[in-house]
Parts: structure tokens; C-alpha cells; sequence
């Protein structure tokens, strides 16, 4: 049980360790397809030039033996030859070709979308030599190479994404593995350590091992500490009581005998209140619930707390119907809700508490200051409520609901001051009048 506790959501390290192998595989597979773009665009960059020096060296070899010859035999070449002082022959030029810086080299023209055209320039006494090469079949390899190591990175990134799944599995099996040993209740193992089959998870199973242990060790303490402090509680109890009863049947004033009465009543609360708080730590609580009627215990309970009460100018208001009968320990019903109208009584600074049955729940209600909105949360009682001390009144509280199966809830009324909201589930019988 916790006071309105909300569970944290955790992602889920299967999960991201899949994810983490598509994205280094779909990283890997990029690098490696820029690398190879990279060296094939180099490679036909180089093809090129290559292709259209060697070409423009021939066809000015055939010019001077045959001008007529010296075109070239493919229709994405053609070879333009300007004598120096030939104004023709300049206007004949593309305009493309003019604006080429007049010097011997090679250089890219895009003189139309989607037209790229790589030229080569060279001199021979006193004449120019272009040789446009059309590199439209260049490029369209080039796409090609490219659409097929895109689908190669796709296919890469397909492929892991199919087997991340199983990979991570394996990688997580032996932590699987050790988290269903931590978590089963059918049979529990003995050691842990055994089960890692990796140096990590063996580690993580011997800090386990170790905790279990010191774990036990301390539950062993406690057990043998309650049992020995209901044993050591006991006797006293019942000397006081035995001294009290041969107390009374001497002879008492009226005075002496309402004294002898309030101290027995003191001892009977003792007895049950060290009664409830042994079965919680034992976790008994659960095995001794009895059908009781709530109305005579609220009104013992108000009845105690009454003088608290008008010494603080707290009205106690009590809303609950007569034939209400729950199912639970009547005495640790009777700490849990001494605690959370006491609380209200000291804390509330208010001027009325009240105590009513309403929705299938007990709610103890008060007018007073409130918990600070800012630091209201939904988080266990006795440690920190959203930020604030709830005292080791309602941390008592918190451990007898825990033990009984209750859920309790404590949070800023609307209309101002704190409500404590208290479900004995399935706990009601018979019709409330």
C-alpha cells in the first residue's frame, strides 16, 4: 500500500538496445555507402578526363594530316578548331565555348538544365582545339550507382530492424533470466550467482545474493525481536493488570476508584494497541479480521479524543451509519483511524473534524490550513508526501494499511483543508441505516 502512489514508467532496455543496433547498422551502412560513392564518382571523374584527352590528342594528330578526319567517331563528341586571328571561326563557337577561359586544361559547362558537358582545350601552334564531351551516359551510371547504394542502405537498415529483435533477446536472456529467479513466488532459487552467465549479470546476482541475505538476516532479527517483545509485553501487562484487580478490592473512594478505572482502561489499550502493531509486523493482520460495527468503534475512538478536541475549540463531527459492519482487525481499524483524526485534531489548525462513510470509504476530513498544494503528491506516508513530513503517526498508519490489504489517500480538499480517504476493500457487510 501507498498513499496514492503513481508507478513510474521505465523504457524498456530490450528495446533500446534493438534500436541501438538499427542505428549503428543503418550508420555503418551509410559510411561505408558515401565511401563507395565517393571513390566510383572519383573513379568516373577521372574516366572522363581521360576519355576526352586522349580523344582531343588523336583528333589533333588526324587535323594535320586531314582536317576532314579529325572528328570525332561518336555523335557526344565534337571537335571545334579556331586559328588564331579567325573571327569566323570565334563566332562559330558556342557561346558556351567562348566563355571558357582561353587557356589549355579541362573544365565542366552546364549550358542547359540537365546538360553537362565536360571540354577539353588545347593549343597547337598557332590554332585552338575544343572537344566538347556530352556525359549524360556517365551520369545515368552514376544514378544508377546511387539508387543501388541507397537500396543497399535500406536493405542494411531492413535487415537489422528484422533481427534486432532477436538479438537483443539473447543479449537480455541472461538478465531475463536472473529477473524471473528475483521476481517468482512458485520457487524462489536459492542463489542467484549460479543462474549469470556473464561477468556483469554475475555481479549484479551476487550484490542480490548478498542483499537476500542481509535481507533475511534482518527479517530473522525482527521476527525473533516481536516475538520476544509480545513475549516480554505481555507479562508486565498482566502483573499490572493482576496488581490492579487486588488494588480494587480493597477499599477505594470514588476517587481512587475512577483512577483504578482510567489505568485499566490505559492497560486495555496497551494490550490491543501492542496486539495490532505485532500482527503487523508479523503480517497477521489479514488472518484475525472479524465482522465488527464501525459506528461503536467511531464513537470510542471520539469518545477518547473528545478532550483533545475541546481543548483545541475542534468540533468532532461523526457521519457514519448504525448498521455499518466491516470485515477487519477491529484493533488495527482502531489505531488507523485514532492516527488520522488525531493528525487532523493537532495539525488542521481548523475548527471542525469530521469522520463519515461515504462512497464505500471512511473519510476524515478537516477544514483547517491544508496540505500545501504545492507539495500535495501521491506518494507513500511517513517518508514524504509530495515533499512534506507526515510524522510517525501516519507512517504507522501506512504500514498497518499495507498489512491488512487497505489503500488509504491523503490530499487537499476543495473547499479547502485535508481529506484522508481510507478503502477497507471488500471489506463491508450487511446494509448500512
Amino acid at each position: 500500500m501507498a498513499i496514492g502512489s503513481v508507478p513510474t514508467r521505465r523504457a524498456s532496455l530490450r528495446k533500446r538496445l534493438a534500436g541501438t543496433f538499427v542505428l549503428l547498422a543503418v550508420l555503418a551502412s551509410l559510411l561505408q555507402a558515401s565511401f563507395v560513392w565517393l571513390i566510383t564518382y572519383r573513379a568516373e571523374e577521372q574516366l572522363i578526363d581521360r576519355v576526352a584527352l586522349e580523344q582531343i590528342q588523336r583528333s589533333i594528330a588526324m587535323y594535320w594530316q586531314d582536317p576532314a578526319l579529325a572528328q570525332p567517331n561518336t555523335a557526344n563528341m565534337r571537335l571545334y578548331v579556331v586559328h588564331d586571328g579567325d573571327a569566323a571561326a570565334e563566332a562559330a563557337l558556342p557561346w558556351w565555348l567562348r566563355e571558357l577561359p582561353r587557356a589549355v586544361g579541362s573544365y565542366e559547362s552546364y549550358p542547359f538544365d540537365g546538360i553537362e558537358y565536360h571540354v577539353a582545350v588545347a593549343r597547337e601552334r598557332d590554332t585552338w582545339f575544343y572537344l566538347p564531351y556530352d556525359v549524360r551516359e556517365h551520369e545515368v551510371r552514376q544514378h544508377n550507382a546511387e539508387a543501388a547504394l541507397a537500396l543497399s542502405v535500406l536493405a542494411v537498415g531492413m535487415l537489422a530492424l528484422l533481427v534486432s529483435g532477436g538479438l537483443a533477446r539473447g543479449m537480455m536472456r541472461d538478465l531475463n533470466r536472473l529477473a524471473e529467479a528475483v521476481t517468482s513466488k512458485d520457487s524462489p532459487a536459492s542463489r542467484f550467482e549460479p543462474l549469470a552467465a556473464h561477468a556483469e549479470t554475475a555481479q549484479l546476482a551476487s550484490a542480490l545474493d548478498d542483499y537476500r541475505d542481509h535481507l533475511e538476516q534482518a527479517l530473522e532479527r525482527e521476527r525473533s525481536f516481536s516475538a520476544a517483545a509480545s513475549h516480554e509485553l505481555r507479562t508486565p501487562l498482566m502483573r499490572a493488570g493482576s496488581s490492579l484487580d487486588l488494588l480494587r478490592e480493597g477499599p477505594l473512594d470514588e476517587r481512587q476508584r475512577a483512577s483504578a478505572a482510567q489505568v485499566q482502561s490505559s492497560l486495555d489499550e496497551m494490550a490491543m494497541l501492542t496486539g495490532a502493531l505485532l500482527r503487523t509486523v508479523r503480517g497477521h493482520t489479514r488472518e484475525v479480521a472479524t465482522e465488527i460495527p464501525i459506528a461503536p468503534l467511531v464513537g470510542e475512538i471520539a469518545a477518547d479524543l473528545a478532550g483533545e478536541a475541546r481543548a483545541r475549540r475542534i468540533e468532532l463531527r461523526l457521519y457514519v451509519p448504525a448498521g455499518l459492519r466491516l470485515h477487519a482487525d477491529r484493533s488495527a481499524l482502531w489505531i488507523v483511524l485514532t492516527n488520522l483524526l488525531r493528525n487532523a485534531i493537532r495539525h488542521s489548525a481548523g475548527s471542525s473534524v469530521s469522520l463519515r462513510w461515504q462512497a464505500d470509504a471512511l473519510l476524515v476530513e478537516d477544514d483547517g490550513i491544508g496540505i500545501d498544494a504545492a507539495r500535495t503528491g501521491r506518494t507513500p506516508a511517513g517518508s514524504d508526501a509530495g515533499g512534506q513530513d507526515l510524522g510517525l503517526g501516519l507512517t504507522i498508519v501506512e504500514r498497518i494499511c499495507e498489512a491488512a490489504g487497505w489503500s488509504i489517500a491523503i490530499g487537499r480538499r476543495a473547499e479547502g483543508g485535508t481529506r484522508a480517504e481510507l478503502r477497507l476493500h471488500g471489506s463491508m457487510r450487511g446494509t448500512p441505516t
